[in-house]
C-alpha cells in the first residue's frame, strides 16, 4: 500500500494560516528562503490557547529543548518539540508585532502584523479570541543578555531549515510569515514559509 503524502501548505509573505491539527500528527514550519520569523499561537475548539508564561515556569527554559512541551493555559500539552535542523533561538518572551507598534514606528497601522494575521486566520475557522495570545516565536533571533536587556538581532535560519512539533491534542495551528521589515538589520523583506503536515499513522 502506498503510503500517504505529506499536505504542505504555502504561508504567503506577511500573511497567516490557520491549519486543524489531530492529537497525534506531525507538523513541520519550514523557513523557505532563510532568516524568515515564524509566529504561532494554537487554540483548541474548547477554548484552549498556548500560554508562554506557563510553558517557561513547567519546563524552566525560555524555549523548550526537544522533548519538552509547549503548554496551554490549562496547563495541559499541546505541542511536543521533536526535531529542529535550524541554529536557533526561538523565543516565548515577545508579544506579536501589531498595529500599535508599527504606528509607534512611524509606518502606520495599516502595516500588516502578526496580531492582526491571527486574528483573520482564526476567524476564518470560526474562532474569536477576547485576546491576543503571546507569540511562540520560531527563527526568531531574541537574546536575553546578562544584564536581563532583551536583543532582537537578524534571524540567523538558513534556507530549508525547519522545526517539528507533535500535536497533543486536536487542535487549530495558526503560523503567520512575519511582517515586520522595521526591525531587522541589515533590511531584509519577509518571506514565505511551508507548513507540513505528516498523515498520522494508525495505532
Amino acid at each position: 500500500m502506498r503510503e500517504e503524502e505529506p499536505t504542505r501548505i504555502r504561508v504567503p509573505a506577511r500573511e497567516g494560516v490557520a491549519i486543524e491539527l489531530r492529537g497525534g500528527s506531525r507538523v513541520s514550519i519550514v523557513d523557505l528562503a532563510g532568516h524568515q520569523g515564524a509566529d504561532c499561537v494554537a487554540v483548541t475548539r474548547t477554548g484552549a490557547v498556548t500560554c508562554t508564561r506557563t510553558t517557561r515556569a513547567r519546563n524552566r527554559r525560555l524555549f523548550p529543548k526537544l522533548g519538552q512541551s509547549i503548554y496551554a493555559d490549562d496547563t495541559e500539552a499541546m505541542l511536543t518539540l521533536l526535531e529542529d535542523s535550524s541554529p536557533g533561538p526561538h523565543g516565548l518572551l515577545v508579544p506579536p508585532c501589531d498595529p500599535i507598534m508599527y504606528r509607534l514606528r512611524g509606518v502606520g497601522c495599516a502595516h500588516p502584523s502578526c496580531h492582526d494575521n491571527f486574528h483573520h486566520a482564526l476567524l476564518r475557522k470560526g474562532i474569536s479570541l477576547g485576546r491576543t495570545p503571546p507569540s511562540i516565536c520560531l527563527f526568531q533571533n531574541i537574546v536575553v543578555d546578562p544584564a536581563g536587556a532583551i536583543a532582537i538581532g537578524v534571524n540567523a535560519s538558513r534556507p530549508g531549515d525547519r522545526i517539528t512539533f507533535r500535536a497533543e491534542r486536536d487542535l487549530v495551528f495558526v503560523v503567520s510569515a512575519c511582517p515586520n521589515d522595521v526591525f531587522k538589520r541589515p533590511p531584509l523583506q519577509p518571506t514565505d514559509l511551508e507548513i507540513v503536515i505528516d498523515p498520522v499513522k494508525a495505532a
